[in-house]
């Protein structure tokens, strides 16, 4: 585990070592243990490295037998002994021990077609010296992220943003259409970025770059939605192949653990881990202070450490938010509005103390129906059967004059964005849905000067259409699943587990998201995935092997925060500082009026504005932290 960088140049002029020395130093973070630089002429590769896996010999950049080919890797390489015995058979020579040394000799043997053979969460860069060529990939699921900034004179790449603003001469300029998104979504989806110069390489992507000239490419795709797997043989070849992931990914030469929460995904891979370990797993587990009962799983994820007998780890946290939020700001580089960034950041924290690895039950709401958005989207089907007269008159009048919960309870606000969405297409529904703030609230949130800016183009929605039609003839539930698997959980949720693990160097590991076991999950038909409107039937039916059904046929918590709780008591003043009005005005983006309103309503209990608001307070954050103080 590592963050690499690197730098292309396109004139004659070579790379600076101080240049990299600088990337590398802003992300030490990502490989406390040790750093590595290659330099030849006008490329340079740098590295920070997270001692996982050959803790003696696998320092990087790694070469090959003539040093002709160099590689640097950020992530694991799972199915790397198998693959090390079949490239020695061919005569190919090793010096280390480690997973980064195998991608060299792929290379060689198959070229860019290497990729395909690897097993693993990564962020690649190679150099062909014989060649001139410099190849930069990603992994098939997005684990793991790079960025690229382009100029003139000049190719850069980093697995943090910062990496590239740490570089003389890169512009800060925000990117206004990747601002709408933000407000949107929460988090900027991919290729954009908060800044207008640097770019995302997408998931299952190589940018290869050769004469200074930049060409991206995909090398896996997601095509099978044939739902050709049911009833027991789904739930056998879900199991057989979760363990398998499960049992690769535990592959370590430093302490290994796993988040448990009690939810269903990170209790059946400690019943998976557990069966193949030799000694008890550690597992870890935050819970907030006594204030926030509805938040506590504690005495589920209790029954899993008992029934498993693992070594568990409970942390009870009382939230000093003010003091770990410039913190978290400044590991996302991007506005970031996921309040489940404050847990995560928290419970990597303490899991730190204890294991270098960590386990994660990450993806399995994606992979199985999790998410209360695809029952609302059934229920949606269902009430588009009525006569429109109907649903516009008569109901809409009556759900639109229900009143806001006053407890942060979002069932009303559901079903008054449900009636409002009614007659949409299907891909602007579910991206409504999906959605923190609406497409109508925007006009009002911006200033004028940021609406020109933004110009008139919103192109957000046209994304989900466009991953949509790339299912072909696939059932609803199918194209949902895919819409998010290639965008909230690659932008938010994976973006916010890797930061706020490597925030504390912690290496964070997702089984779930092993791409055979997707591909297996996308074979299953979505009857099993979201059977009537039981959520994830087809995990809860695998957890029946591990666990009694009264665990498991419960009503989900879900890994957040009491935000709505949190901004009328313990952040009410933090709020009222940040959203203070001279603040907002000196952005010259958001409107001070609309917020005032947002806080009164709020404040008040007349309207839940819990995530609009925490939307606001994180681009601010992020505003001085990126922009005012550059960072």
């Amino acid at each position: 585990m590592c963050g690499i960088c690197g730098i292309l140049r396109k004139d004659d002029k070579p790379v600076e070592p101080v240049d990299l020395k600088r990337m590398c130093d802003v992300m030490i973070h990502r490989g406390p243990d040790d750093d590595g630089y290659f330099v030849s002429g006008g490329v340079g590769l740098g590295m920070r490295r997270l001692k996982i896996i050959d803790l003696e010999t696998g320092h990087q950049p790694i070469h090959n037998e003539d040093e002709t080919v160099w590689v640097i890797l950020n992530g694991e390489i799972y199915n790397f002994q198998e693959l090390r015995r079949g490239l020695e058979n061919k005569g190919h020579r090793f010096y280390t021990r480690t997973d980064t040394e195998v991608i060299v000799h792929l290379y060689e043997e198959h070229g860019l077609d290497c990729l395909k053979q690897l097993n693993g969460m990564f962020g690649i860069a190679l150099w062909d010296s014989r060649n001139q060529r410099l190849l930069i990939a990603r992994d098939r699921l997005g684990i793991k992220q790079v960025h690229y900034y382009e100029d003139g004179t000049r190719i850069a790449f980093g697995s943090e943003i910062k990496t590239l603003l740490a570089l003389p001469g890169v512009s800060r300029e925000i990117d206004y259409q990747a601002l709408s998104d933000y407000f949107s979504l929460q988090y900027v989806p991919a290729p954009r970025t908060i800044f207008r110069s640097i770019r995302k390489i997408p998931p299952a992507c190589c940018m290869e770059i050769e004469n200074g000239r930049i060409r991206i490419s995909k090398y896996w795709s997601l095509h099978s939605f044939e739902g050709s797997l049911s009833g027991e043989e789904a739930v056998e070849s879900i199991d057989r192949e979760l363990q398998r992931a499960t049992q690769l990914q535990m592959i370590s030469d430093v302490p290994l653990g796993a988040y448990l929460s009690g939810g269903i995904d990170s209790s059946i891979l400690v019943a998976m881990m557990a069966k193949v370990s030799s000694r008890p797993v550690e597992t870890f587990s935050i819970v907030w202070d006594a204030d926030s009962k509805a938040f506590d799983e504690r005495s589920y994820a209790r029954f899993v450490a008992e029934s498993y007998r693992t070594n568990h780890h409970e942390f009870v946290v009382k939230p000093e938010i003010e003091d770990v939020m410039e913190n978290i700001i400044r590991s996302f580089d991007e506005p970031f509005a996921d309040d489940s960034a404050i847990p995560n950041y928290y419970i990597a924290r303490e899991t730190r103390k204890h294991v270098t690895v960590a386990l994660s039950g990450l993806g399995g709401d994606e992979m199985s129906a999790g998410y209360e958005r695809y029952l609302g989207m059934r229920l949606l089907n269902l009430y588009r059967v009525l006569p429109r007269r109907l649903r516009a008159g008569v109901i809409a009048k009556a759900i639109q004059d229900l009143p806001d919960s006053k407890t942060g309870s979002l069932w009303r606000e559901r079903i008054k964005r449900f009636v409002r969405i009614s007659d949409l297409p299907f891909e602007e529904s579910y991206f409504t849905i999906s959605s923190k703030v609406e497409p109508a609230e925007k006009a009002g949130l911006f200033t004028q000067e940021a609406l020109r800016a933004m110009g008139e183009v919103d192109d957000t929605p046209a994304r989900f259409r466009e991953l949509a039609s790339e299912c072909g003839g696939a059932d609803q539930l199918s194209r949902m699943l895919y819409i998010d698997m290639n965008t909230y959980m690659v932008d938010q949720l994976l973006v916010l587990s890797d930061r706020m693990s490597m925030a504390h160097s912690l290496e964070l590991r997702v089984p779930y998201l092993d791409h055979h076991l997707v591909e297996t999950f996308a074979r299953v038909d979505s009857s099993m995935k979201l059977r009537g409107f039981v959520k994830k039937y087809l995990l809860k039916k695998v957890a029946e092997r591990y666990f009694p059904k009264s665990f498991i046929y419960r009503k989900k918590m879900g890994f957040s925060s009491p935000i709505v709780l949190w901004l009328r008591k313990d952040l009410r003043g933090y709020m009222l500082h940040l959203l203070n009005r001279k603040a907002m005005e000196r952005t010259g983006v958001i409107d001070p009026d609309t917020v005032q309103r947002y806080v009164d309503e709020h404040l008040n209990c007349q309207h839940n504005n819990d995530m609009k608001l925490w939307s606001i307070m994180m681009f601010m954050l992020w505003y001085d932290s990126y922009i005012l103080r550059i960072y």
